[in-house]
């Protein structure tokens, strides 16, 4: 009967886990690649998987052994008219005031009856499991988290770039089918084995075999701990990098692997060594991120990484070290998801109202820590005041001494905050001691936005990449000569502090497409950019692309020149980058128009995939390196596209074309349905 068993829950928590990057990959383009809609679509799973434990634990109670088989089967044919779980265009948003709400409402329609059906098959099996006899069923939660760390890992590596999106919610829909086959074969063979025996009344369980209070409060906070330290990791490590399935996969597997090992074995939790470990590795993160700040990000990653790691060991394992007899793992099981919940609305929902910053990252490693010393003293049977007892809380007030001095350094300078779905916005006061740098910068995802001078002389400077020598310095020169008296039509995808608007001349149209209005409004508030624009200036906010897709209906925009300027952490947002996201641009420009795409080299290199759009679309792009990328802050530089021979003939424009950063020739190609940013990833 085991050897039904094991593939069941295997190939359960394979699906359990591999929709979830899959859905918020699928999702992602429709939210303006925004990092929160990860976080969003976990709080997602999460209290669907709460539904689904909440769910076995109350209908193995009243119910027979028959009966759960004969409901559980029935539900797993009403999730079958749920598939395809591929979302519908229906569901792409307009402007949406709260997008955690849409995204939660989204993912219950599409996926969130199958998702719950799946989410019971652990708790659910392993009941049936004690009813027939075996005694120790709970160690086949490892083999569920096995097949959930298998499924999350083979996404990136394999099913993502191998399969189009809609292919890859066709394939699982199908695996879903071959699930409810193995699942009912489960449910024959435990009939076959036990007959018609039911189950007990919860009456008839002794007050002994019920949990208490307090140890259900314990599962509940180590459980809530663990998903907090999931979260807001992920938010630490994609706030300052490229949003990228990779990186929402990887510390979930962690948080899978820490209760692969757990269970598996009483004697794979051992605080003396992870507790130290841990400390010493926090410290370390905490430390190296005020040191170097964004440089040497894969170092910084690793480290926030190992430290997650060790404080899911630490929390999973207390866990573990609690876990009750049989009778009582459905209701364990169901606290936990609870605890899962409860940590994923902190970080999800109330940290963003608490905190103007990723404050929950350092406070969940800290609360770890102060866990993780609690435990080792009260087993380490040493005096209270014995030295090796002092060793460890002394580690953990370097650690908040470190975390303290990590928040005040990063508000130092800082003018202004907010922050919202879409992230941690700051306007920064630099270079105080210099008439030539005091300057005002715009920062998101860790990523320069705008800047602008302070001294009156310099204010209507464009700073940076957007000189007059640039790649988008030339082009809008150029369209000036060109153009005359009409002036310029000009769109721009990403407003950041309105730079180019500093071009603008009264016969010029500029209009902003900008996801996050709190980039707006401190475009407003703290920069003139705008304000002093001769050019007509509007702002449209919500995702680009759509919004640039939805005007088609009311005609082409006649651009004579589109920007594409909208980056998070030096990539560009995938859905931007496609074939189809190109055909929309094209649309709205005007045959002799300029297409201009900003570019950063510092983890990506966008120069094939620039190469194979421009062959796709039949147009000519050149690479034009700003002039002084060292004090940008990044290796960046504009891809220009254009069929005007006439552009790239000029004498400035012709002086100006550079090398590709890749010095390359290849070409790939994004489509809607294949993309992936790995192609592109800089791996030395």
């Amino acid at each position: 009967m085991v050897f039904v068993f094991i593939p069941t829950m295997a190939l359960s928590g394979f699906l359990l886990f591999q929709v979830q990057p899959m859905m918020a990959r699928f999702i992602l383009p429709w939210f303006g690649g925004s990092a929160t809609t990860w976080t969003a679509s976990m709080l997602f799973f999460q209290a669907a998987l709460l539904v689904g434990y909440a769910y076995a634990h109350l209908f193995t109670r009243p119910l027979t052994l028959r009966g759960q088989v004969l409901l559980h089967c029935g539900l797993i044919l009403l999730g079958l008219l749920s598939l395809p779980i591929t979302p519908a265009d229906a569901w792409k948003p307009d402007e949406v005031a709260n997008p955690t709400l849409y995204i939660f409402l989204l993912l219950t329609v599409c996926v969130g009856m199958p998702y719950a059906i799946l989410s019971a098959t652990s708790p659910l099996l392993q009941n049936w499991l004690g009813i027939a006899g075996h005694r120790t069923p709970s160690q086949f939660f490892a083999v569920s988290n096995f097949g959930s760390f298998l499924g999350l890992l083979s996404y990136p590596f394999a099913v993502d770039p191998l399969l189009a999106t809609t292919a890859q919610t066709r394939w699982w829909s199908v695996a879903f089918v071959a699930f409810g086959v193995l699942m009912a074969g489960c449910g024959l063979l435990v009939l076959a084995v036990r007959g018609r025996m039911a189950i007990a009344h919860p009456q008839a369980i002794p007050d002994r075999e019920l949990p208490g209070m307090a140890i259900t409060i314990k599962w509940g906070f180590f459980s809530a701990l663990g998903s907090v330290l999931l979260l807001a990791t992920t938010n630490s490590i994609t706030s300052y990098v490229p949003v990228n399935p990779f990186l929402w996969v990887v510390p979930l597997s962690l948080y899978l692997l820490s209760f692969v090992i757990v269970f598996a074995g009483p004697g794979a939790y051992r605080p003396a060594f992870y507790v130290p470990a841990f400390l010493a590795m926090t410290i370390f993160a905490l430390v190296f991120a005020i040191v170097y700040e964004d440089d040497y990000a894969a170092i910084r990653i690793t480290a926030e990484l190992a430290a997650f790691a060790l404080g899911c060991m630490i929390c999973h394992g207390e866990l573990a070290h609690r876990q009750p007899p049989p009778r009582q793992l459905t209701f364990y099981y169901v606290i936990m998801a609870a605890g899962g919940v409860a940590g994923g609305l902190f970080v999800s929902l109330a940290a963003p109202v608490i905190f103007p910053d990723y404050w929950e990252f350092p406070l969940g490693l800290l609360t770890t820590g102060l866990v993780g010393v609690h435990v080792l003293g009260l087993r380490s049977g040493a005096p209270l005041l014995a030295p090796r007892r002092l060793v460890m809380p002394a580690l953990l007030v370097v650690a908040l001494g470190a975390a303290i001095y990590g928040i005040v350094e990063d508000a130092t300078d800082v003018i202004s905050q907010r922050r919202n779905f879409y992230g941690v916005l700051k306007v920064v006061e630099e270079g105080k001691g210099s008439r030539l740098d005091h300057r005002l910068s715009m920062y998101q995802a860790g990523e320069n936005q705008g800047e602008q001078m302070l001294d009156a002389e310099l204010r209507r400077l464009p700073a940076c990449d957007f000189g007059a020598d640039s790649g988008l310095g030339l082009a809008l020169d150029y369209l000036a000569g060109r153009n005359g008296a009409a002036g310029r039509r000009i769109g721009v995808i990403g407003l950041g502090a309105g730079m180019l608007a500093t071009y603008g001349k009264p016969s010029d149209s500029v209009r902003y497409y900008e996801l996050n209005p709190a980039v707006t409004d401190m475009a407003r508030s703290h920069f003139s950019y705008l304000k002093d624009s001769a050019a007509r200036i509007d702002v449209a906010h919500g995702d680009g692309r759509l919004l640039l897709e939805r005007e088609i209906a009311a005609g082409s925009r006649q651009y004579d020149l589109l920007h594409i300027d909208a980056f998070r952490g030096n990539a560009p947002p995938v859905h931007l980058m496609t074939k189809e996201a190109f055909d929309i641009y094209l649309r709205h420009l005007k045959s002799d128009g300029l297409l201009v795409v900003t570019s950063h080299s510092d983890y990506y290199s966008t120069s094939s995939l620039l190469r194979g759009l421009a062959d796709k679309i039949g147009m000519r792009v050149e690479w034009f390196e700003a002039a002084n990328f060292e004090d940008c802050g990044s290796k960046v530089g504009f891809a220009v596209f254009s069929r005007d021979p006439g552009f790239f003939a000029a004498d400035k424009v012709r002086a100006r074309i550079s090398a590709w950063p890749d010095h390359g020739t290849g070409r790939i190609l994004w489509t809607d349905q294949s993309s992936s940013l790995m192609s592109l990833m800089i791996w030395h």
